[in-house]
């Protein structure tokens, strides 16, 4: 389940871990399949053919199920029959089917992780081979952004500062230097100077953004990525694989600091470092992305809705908490202050009307899945309200 700025998550992208609803119903309609051909074959016995569709289903039956003891409600599930047996024999065939869930289940983080792994790797051996700085490997941001002055001469380390700072206008094209790698946007966007001020006033920073091409996605997936780093509430950060970023519209401050990407008409990842050089900079995000097209978003009922209350996004619909979809790593003890950890997922649209407003909890009606929450949020929106 998740997140902020947007999308609740199922299962992780492949390899990874599934949910536990969708695989609980593959598991139900391979138990259906299988009673089905054991039916016909009571019916039909000297079928040869229904006797190996038996022998498929049981296999599937048992694939599945092993899958499903993988997720946290298979496993939630076995413990709780664990806690119940009290025959000896049963009890320890239920704590090896737990085991083996758990086992599957660090192998798929690990293989997805692997994979997300590789795909960076992947990009950075390219951008090397690439690379027209002086001499050095291109390299993802590092942690504290930007170039090291005593990477070179004093006067060189000036001009690469002011350049970041401002951007370099060669040829139409903007262009960025953090930390070593050069960046060729596609395009910069500023806000209405009228509203600019405005928000300055107000102590907001109000940075130009930056629309990465396809090919610098990685840098985005980097920044996301470290904001789980020492992070307590990591486990309410999701990060899309870097394919994904691939496709979608990237935008960020020009030290890589803060940034915000447009799904289609959905705003997800917003993200800024306590070292970015813009504080108090997602006003400007938001707001970018809204004059970008972004029209609705998706979050846990925390902190964020007043935040995006406030850049004109009000709550349409709200998806009760379900333990199936707990994020990986989620600790009810460290949100225990949004509903005793188990904060609903809020559908917010946006609605010019509503800028600068106040988040009211508990606003937008109650939905029975995350798809009618979107439904609510794209319908809000599409009316022009």
């Amino acid at each position: 389940m998740h997140r902020g700025g947007g999308r609740t998550l199922m299962c992780k992208p492949k390899p990874g871990p599934r949910c536990t609803p969708h695989v609980r119903t593959r598991l139900q309609r391979a138990h259906r399949t299988l009673a089905d051909t054991r039916t016909a074959l009571e019916r039909n016995p000297d079928d040869p053919t229904l006797g190996e569709r038996v022998r498929r289903a049981e296999t599937a039956v048992a694939e599945n199920r092993a899958l499903y003891d993988s997720t946290p409600g298979g496993q939630r599930e076995l413990r709780e029959q664990i806690a119940r047996e009290s025959d000896t024999a049963a009890r320890a065939s239920l704590q090896q089917r737990l085991t083996a869930g758990e086992e599957l289940r660090a192998r798929q983080i690990a293989a997805l992780r692997h994979t997300q792994q590789g795909q960076t790797q992947e990009n950075n051996t390219d951008e090397q081979r690439t690379d027209t700085d002086t001499g050095t490997a291109r390299s993802v941001l590092g942690p504290a952004g930007g170039l090291d002055p005593a990477d070179a001469g004093a006067s060189a380390a000036r001009n690469r500062t002011e350049m970041e700072r401002r951007g370099d206008q060669a040829g139409g094209v903007p262009r960025l230097l953090i930390n070593h790698r050069e960046l060729l946007p596609t395009a910069t966007h500023s806000l209405p100077e009228d509203r600019a001020q405005y928000l300055r006033a107000e102590g907001y920073s109000t940075p130009d953004l930056y629309e990465l091409s396809p090919g610098d996605a990685d840098l985005y997936h980097t920044q996301m990525s470290a904001l789980k780093d020492n992070n307590p509430y990591a486990a309410s950060v999701f990060v899309y694989d870097i394919g994904e970023y691939r496709r979608m519209r990237l935008l960020i401050t020009d030290d890589g600091k803060a940034g915000i990407a447009l799904k289609g008409d959905e705003v997800v990842s917003v993200y800024a470092h306590r070292d970015c050089r813009h504080p108090r900079a997602g006003r400007a995000l938001l707001e970018t992305a809204v004059a970008q097209g972004g029209r609705r978003l998706d979050c846990f009922d925390t902190v964020l809705p007043d935040l995006y209350s406030r850049a004109g996004f009000v709550a349409v619909a709200r998806l009760c908490w379900n333990d199936d979809y707990a994020p990986d790593g989620w600790d009810y003890t460290t949100f225990r202050q949004f509903n005793a950890g188990r904060p609903d997922v809020v559908f917010m649209a946006y609605d010019p009307q509503a800028v600068d407003s106040t988040y009211r909890p508990g606003a937008g009606m109650y939905v029975d899945d995350y798809d009618q929450g979107v439904h609510a949020a794209r319908t809000h929106s599409d009316s022009g309200q």
